[in-house]
């Protein structure tokens, strides 16, 4: 199986720094075998230090796996425990360094492992597949408005202009308990995958993302038209994405 893959993060036009995070993890023979995103809460203390421990965090444990592929362990085990790891770390700092007033991160990451891509998800961040001509969002956006959205309330485009968009349900380093989703998929030949923030999908409607996935043959030039159309239309957030072709 052979990946085309590439990343970027960007500060968008009006942040004053950018509290996105992301990574791709490498074996020793340069293959990839994790791809991982996290948003730092906007407007709260140290986004950016939480969104880089999430992401160095699951990034290390990964490593392991990759180092120990016969680890009884399942990748699911292994990347619950990692994320886990990752929510106490940034709670405790946050406890420590901000005197309680809280920061977190989101964290959408997906791992490679025997024929298998597992991925595991909290907050809004998202996880796309691109199959046979179709385009899945596979993860839940735990948000306020996204529950909305589930529930059949409100539709995708309201959702982008309603007021609580940004209220966050679900995150890392809020609480000492979360709950992350998780889920597996299959690999195909000429499946497209793209993980991102919300600083993309809040500007790039889910047709304008197909439409870039499915017509480019280089995941760089795909990740530099989407950052350029979201900050053309306003850039508001940062805006993080990688995009794999298999």
């Amino acid at each position: 199986m052979s990946l085309k893959y590439a990343a970027i993060s960007d500060r968008g036009m009006l942040r004053a720094k950018n509290e996105d995070s992301c990574n791709i993890v490498l074996a020793a023979d340069v293959s990839p075998q994790a791809f991982i995103v996290a948003d730092g809460m906007g407007g709260h203390e140290a986004g950016d230090v939480a969104s880089a421990m999430a992401v160095q965090i699951v990034s290390d444990e990964v490593a392991v796996l990759i180092q120990n592929p016969d680890n009884d362990s399942s990748v699911k085990e292994l990347l619950e425990d990692a994320i886990l790891k990752a929510n106490a770390r940034i709670y405790q700092y946050s406890l420590r360094k901000l005197s309680g007033l809280g920061t977190g991160t989101t964290l959408t990451a997906g791992v490679l492992h025997k024929g298998k891509l597992t991925v595991a998800h909290i907050g809004d961040s998202r996880f796309y597949l691109l199959r046979s001509g179709q385009l899945q969002k596979l993860t839940r956006d735990h948000s306020f408005v996204g529950e909305l959205v589930d529930k059949g309330i409100l539709d995708a485009e309201e959702a982008k202009t309603h007021p609580l968009r940004n209220q966050i349900t679900r995150a890392l380093g809020y609480e000492a308990q979360i709950e992350i989703d998780f889920f597996e998929i299959d690999i195909y030949r000429d499946d497209i995958w793209l993980f991102c923030t919300d600083g993309l999908t809040q500007k790039v409607t889910s047709d304008e993302l197909l439409s870039m996935l499915a017509n480019a043959d280089d995941p760089e030039n795909i990740l530099r038209n989407m950052v350029a159309l979201a900050n053309q239309r306003g850039g508001e957030d940062n805006i993080t994405a990688i995009v794999v072709q298999v």
